[in-house]
């Protein structure tokens, strides 16, 4: 792949998710923000579950890595049947990029009642080889491509998105105790990526769906304070 903001070719092995510069593994952004709140400690708590209720651990592990890949496997189709018809849909006049099935078809058109349409790109890989780091948006508008201003979008279908449970370490822990804020986290760290080929970051837009569509912005002096800070922390 090559990237958006540094025009570098940058190996992706999908199976791994990982990727390499000149041999080099980079680090994801997945993987930087990590470092900033706990993991989910999931033999532990599977243990205090089976124990209470009189269950074998082995069974409550199963089922949460059912559910976590039935979790993982609709996001991922979700990401797919947009990039898919935000890739497509503008081509051409009698492009058919809508899907057939109503639900498809309701999830795309009350997302467009609150997504601002205009020059975008879809599954934009960004980076900073110099700082060995790289990461994939979802959605990434662009408003003034001469002056080098944009958007950072991403969708999520995360059902307790607001919950407070998830504090971020310092010094990120001022954007909330939730995934919202994990999500605000990841995207400023994309924001980095491309403010240090240039661009300018005006907001960052998270869209969470949960039987509907929800917008969330991080802009103005907490999107500036959260790039710096990513700054000093790569």
């Amino acid at each position: 792949m090559k990237s958006f903001n540094e025009e570098v070719d940058i190996t992706f092995n999908e199976d791994k998710h990982t990727y390499t510069y000149k041999r080099k593994r980079l680090t994801s952004a997945t993987a930087i923000v990590s470092k900033y709140h706990n993991e989910f400690d999931a033999e532990r708590i599977a243990s205090a579950y089976a124990q209470k209720r009189d269950i074998e651990m082995e069974d409550v592990l199963a089922l949460w890595d059912s559910g976590g890949k039935i979790a993982s496997n609709f996001g991922k189709a979700l990401h797919a049947v947009l990039e898919h018809y935000y890739t497509w849909d503008d081509r051409w006049d009698d492009c058919k990029a809508m899907p057939n099935h109503p639900f498809l078809q309701q999830l795309i058109t009350e997302l467009d009642n609150i997504r601002k349409d205009g020059n975008t790109r879809q599954e934009v890989l960004v980076s900073a080889v110099d700082k060995n780091i790289c990461g994939l948006i979802d959605d990434l508008l662009i408003i003034d491509e001469e002056k080098k201003i944009c958007r950072i979008r991403d969708y999520k279908i995360t059902y307790n998105i607001l919950e407070d449970k998830e504090k971020l370490y310092k010094p990120f822990d001022y954007l909330g105790s939730n995934k919202l804020a994990k999500n605000f986290l990841q995207a400023s760290v994309y924001g980095y990526m491309l403010e240090m080929s240039g661009w300018t970051v005006q907001g960052i837009d998270i869209y969470n769906w949960t039987g509907k569509w929800k917008h969330f912005i991080l802009e103005g002096n907490n999107l500036r304070k959260t790039i710096l800070l990513v700054g000093t922390q790569v």
